[in-house]
C-alpha cells in the first residue's frame, strides 16, 4: 500500500469565509486577499483561481516578485500587488509580468522613476507609509519629498493606491487607532497635493475584525480567509470555517512494555504495557519537534497522545485504548467523529502563532494537497 499524507483544502469553507468577510465590511469596500506564502499553505495558484469571479477583489496580495511571476505563468490574469519590492530589478520584472509594486521608500521610488524614464513609460504603484510598524514604509521625514517626486514625475509614476500596516491591531486598540490617525493624515495630505488614489488600505485581519473605522475603502485580509483569527479573543467576531485539514495514516502498530523507552532520546518511557501506533508524518512534513509528548492526533474518533520525540518522517502515538489497524487514517488537523484538533491547538502547544503552523505544514513538498468541495 502506498502510504501518504494529505492536506485537504475545503474550498467551500474558503468561499464561505470570503463572502462572510465581504458581508461584514459591506459594499463599497474593495478587498486585497493576501495569498502570499503559497496561500498560507493552502495553494496560492488554486486560491487565486477561486477568487477570480469576485467583483470586489482589487488585487491579489503577494509578498515577493517570484510569487507574482508564478501566478502569471499559471494563467492568473487578475491584478497582483507585490508588497516587498526590493530593487530596480524587481521593478523590471514586475513591469514585464504586469505586477503592481508597493513602493515603500524614497530610495525605491527614485529607482522606479529612473526605470520609467529609461523606457519612457508610466509605472502604476502603491505607496506604503510607515505609521508605526517600523518595518517597511516611507518614513515621516520622507513623506513630503516622496509625494513631491510623484507629483513632479506624474508622467512616469501613477499612484493607484496608498497603504500602511498595523503592528498590533488584534490587541492594542489605542495604538491601532493612533496608527490609523497618522494614515488618515497622510491620505489628506496626498489628496490636498492633487492625488486621487483609488485604493486606501491599512486594515489587516485584526483591523478588519476590530476597527471598522480603519477600513477606508479597501482591506487586506489574510489569515481570516483561511478560517482563523490573529488572536483568540476575536474568534467569535465573525463566522469563520477552517479551510485546511491534515491527514496521514498509521503505518505500524506494536507493543511497548512497561519501562521501555521510545524514539530518539527515549523522552517517553511506558508507565504500563502499551499499544503504540506509528503515524507517517514528522517534522519534515511541517510538525514542530517541540510538540513532542504534547500533541495529539485523532484515530477512529479517539484522541491519541503523541509519545516520544517526533521524528523527521513519523511520530508515535498511544493506541492502548483505541481500536485501530494499520492503514487507518490519522487526523492531525481537522475533525474525526465528535473530536477536532485545530491549527490554534498546535500553535498553543508549540508556543507560536497559527500563521507559522499553517505556512510550515503547507510548504512541505511531501504532503499531497487535495481540494474538496
Amino acid at each position: 500500500m502506498n502510504f501518504h499524507s494529505s492536506a485537504v483544502v475545503h474550498l467551500k469553507n474558503f468561499h464561505h469565509n470570503f463572502r462572510t468577510i465581504s458581508d461584514y465590511v459591506g459594499k463599497g469596500i474593495s478587498i486585497i486577499p493576501v495569498i502570499k506564502a503559497d496561500g498560507y499553505g493552502h495553494g496560492m495558484i488554486r486560491i487565486a483561481r477561486e477568487l477570480q469571479n469576485y467583483n470586489n477583489v482589487a488585487y491579489l496580495g503577494v509578498a515577493h516578485i517570484k510569487e507574482g511571476v508564478i501566478l502569471r505563468k499559471n494563467g492568473i490574469t487578475q491584478k497582483i500587488l507585490a508588497m516587498s519590492c526590493l530593487d530596480s530589478f524587481d521593478v523590471e520584472m514586475m513591469d514585464e509580468f504586469d505586477i503592481t509594486p508597493v513602493v515603500h521608500s524614497l530610495y525605491l521610488l527614485k529607482k522606479v522613476v529612473d526605470y520609467a524614464k529609461t523606457y519612457n513609460k508610466q509605472i502604476h504603484i502603491h505607496l506604503k507609509f510607515d505609521t508605526g510598524m517600523a518595518r517597511l514604509g516611507i518614513r515621516k521625514e520622507d513623506v513630503e519629498e516622496s509625494v513631491a517626486l510623484c507629483k513632479k514625475e506624474k508622467n512616469y509614476v501613477a499612484v493607484d493606491g496608498i497603504m500602511s500596516h498595523f503592528s498590533d491591531s488584534e490587541s492594542d486598540d489605542a495604538w491601532t487607532l493612533e496608527q490609523n490617525k497618522k494614515f488618515s493624515q497622510i491620505i489628506k495630505f496626498i489628496e490636498e497635493e492633487g492625488f486621487s488614489p483609488r485604493y486606501k488600505h491599512i486594515a489587516n485581519s485584526g483591523g478588519v475584525l476590530k476597527h471598522k473605522e480603519t477600513h477606508h475603502n479597501c482591506i487586506r485580509p489574510g489569515l481570516i480567509l483561511y478560517g482563523y483569527t490573529p488572536s483568540n479573543n476575536l474568534q467569535k467576531a465573525i463566522d469563520l470555517k477552517p479551510v485546511l485539514e491534515i491527514k496521514s495514516q498509521l503505518i505500524s502498530i506494536h507493543s511497548l512494555k512497561k519501562g521501555e523507552g521510545i524514539s530518539y532520546g527515549r523522552t517517553f518511557k511506558a508507565p504500563y504495557d502499551m499499544k503504540i501506533g506509528v503515524v507517517a508524518f514528522g517534522y519534515a512534513d511541517g510538525l514542530f519537534r517541540n510538540l513532542s509528548n504534547k500533541m495529539e492526533c485523532l484515530i477512529n474518533g479517539k484522541r491519541c497522545k503523541n509519545v516520544g520525540t517526533i521524528c523527521m518522517d513519523m511520530f508515535m502515538c498511544d493506541l492502548t485504548d483505541v481500536e485501530a489497524s494499520v492503514s487507518d487514517i490519522a487526523t492531525i488537523v481537522g475533525k474525526d467523529g465528535n473530536e477536532s484538533i485545530t491549527i490554534d491547538d498546535l500553535a498553543y502547544l508549540s508556543s507560536t502563532i497559527n500563521y507559522e503552523i499553517l505556512t510550515n505544514i503547507g510548504k512541505s513538498i511531501r504532503v499531497n494537497r487535495l481540494y474538496a468541495d
